[in-house]
């Protein structure tokens, strides 16, 4: 139990959470920094359970905030995981119409991704055959993206985890409920902390409706999770998969 008093107070120790806490210290406006989190470890929800792939931008209409950022994001975070030695498979991506009459859809994908500055190829069915057996084109056509790559997110989140630490982040986890005084911006922490904050940031993912509404915030909204299913192949299998294979 203890009072604590800080500039900034964020709410969840997501890949969200995290990175922005990583960005308010880098920026220096804020002396001291607090992260809640209701579990006993960090991304076990959403951000450790992912497909961990970096996107190179290819879907995003040019100049929207989803293509801005994804190409310079999935190279800053490239570039971050290799300096510091962590995991990446750099297996590029490949993505074929299911239906011939998708296949004008590439020439759209093909277009947006080299207008968003990433690395786009129009390959054949000779082309997709010799480097991908498996895969299949309706229509003889299919698009190679070579920057697509694949990363472990419970490791980004590890090892995010342990240098902001070192920065001076303070992490409270094991807090499965909290209460609001906002005249006072004031958290009560289910360990009997308590919280004192100047501003306070909502990442609690999954939960964030839960928390908006303590603050009187999207009262009339819900959050609606879903789950992906994801299969592994057995190391004796006979398909040989060298790449992400998207429709």
């Amino acid at each position: 139990m203890q009072t604590i008093n800080c500039d900034v107070v964020i709410i969840g120790g997501g890949m969200v959470g995290l990175s922005l806490a990583n960005q308010l210290i880098e920026s220096k406006k804020f002396k001291k920094l607090v992260l809640v989190e209701k579990e006993s470890a960090l991304g076990l929800h959403s951000s450790g359970r992912n497909s961990g792939v970096l996107h190179a931008g290819i879907y995003y209409k040019p100049e929207t905030l989803k293509a801005k950022v994804s190409v310079n994001g999935a190279r800053r975070l490239k570039e971050w995981i290799k300096e510091r030695k962590l995991s990446i498979n750099e297996c590029g991506k490949v993505i074929v119409p299911t239906k011939l009459e998708l296949d004008s859809q590439l020439d759209v994908l093909k277009d947006r991704g080299e207008k968003n500055g990433a690395k786009v190829e129009l390959w054949d069915e000779s082309q997709l055959q010799d480097f991908f057996p498996e895969a299949r084109t309706a229509s003889g056509r299919a698009i190679w993206s070579p920057n697509t790559c694949v990363v472990k997110p419970k490791e980004i989140l590890r090892e995010l985890e342990s240098e902001l630490c070192v920065k001076g982040l303070e992490i409270i986890k094991n807090i499965k409920n909290l209460n609001v005084d906002m005249k006072q911006n004031l958290l009560k922490l289910s360990d009997g902390s308590k919280i004192y904050y100047g501003h306070l940031i909502n990442c609690a993912g999954l939960n964030a409706d839960k928390i908006a509404h303590k603050f009187n915030v999207g009262l009339k909204y819900t959050l609606l999770p879903f789950k992906g299913l994801y299969w592994k192949l057995r190391e004796k299998s006979k398909i040989k998969v060298p790449c992400n294979l998207y429709p």
